[in-house]
Order: C-alpha cells, then structure tokens, then sequence
C-alpha cells in the first residue's frame, strides 16, 4: 500500500500505513475506533491522529467510508478486491460480509450507459441476525 500512497499524492508516513496495514488485513469494514485500537499495537498515535489519517486516505479515494445502520461509519479499501459489502444486525451490531460484489454487473452497465467514471460503491443491508431473531429482539 505504500505504493498507492505515492501515486495518490500521500507520503508514505508510518502512521498512514500502520492505519492501512489494518484495514488490508480487517475480514470486514471497520470502524475508526477498532481501527485505531489494532493500529497502536504498531504505531504510536491518538484517536484524533488515526481520524485524521482516514479522513486523508478517503479524500485521496484510498478508503472508502460507509455509514452503517447502527449510524457509525465503516472503513474499507476501495479497490475491486477490496472492498467488502456487509449485513448489519440493528439489534445488536453484528456486522457480516458478503461474499462478491452483487453490484459489479451494475456498475460495469452504468459506466457503459453512462460513461461515468465510477470510483465506488456501497450497498449495506440492515436487518436482524438470526441470533436477535430467536431472542425477539426488534
């Protein structure tokens, strides 16, 4: 990932890749808060330094930054390999993956119609996990 911090502009800082190191080895979106706790096991920051980096590596399109249906935001690379489409559980913050890109068809179309230059997606689902289900939980 220092590679792509180069070519977005971005100097290679440690703390900028101790943030991304993160995010690359997440097995789903992540919020700034447990970003933050994996990325001081290896580099020493605060809170607001690791919001700062997002909020850098998102404007520079290096992350994508989605809202969840419990209202914190999630980060994930944007990349086509990537990025990651998740379920979240209203009732108890369970967040799951999706396997694939269910909009990947869609994009590819849209750019063709269009001649948008797409540089991401998001598609979150909200709903209740089959554990909350089985508690009644609403």
């Amino acid at each position: 990932m220092p590679n792509q911090l180069g070519q977005s502009g971005l100097r290679a800082t440690e703390r900028r890749k101790a943030v991304l190191a993160v995010i690359e080895h997440a097995k789903k979106p992540l919020t700034a808060d447990e970003i933050h706790a994996e990325a001081v096991k290896t580099e020493k920051m605060g809170l607001s330094t690791t919001y700062r980096v997002l909020s850098q590596l998102t404007s520079h399109a290096l992350l994508m930054k989605n809202e969840g249906g419990d209202g914190r935001c999630y980060y994930q690379l944007n990349t086509p390999q990537g990025h990651r489409h998740t379920l979240h559980c209203t009732a108890c913050g369970a967040v799951v993956p999706i396997e694939g890109c269910p909009l990947a068809a869609l994009e590819n179309r849209l750019r063709a119609e269009t001649g948008f230059l797409i540089t991401g997606h998001s598609l979150t689902f909200t709903g209740l996990c089959p554990a909350c289900q089985q508690r009644g939980s609403c």
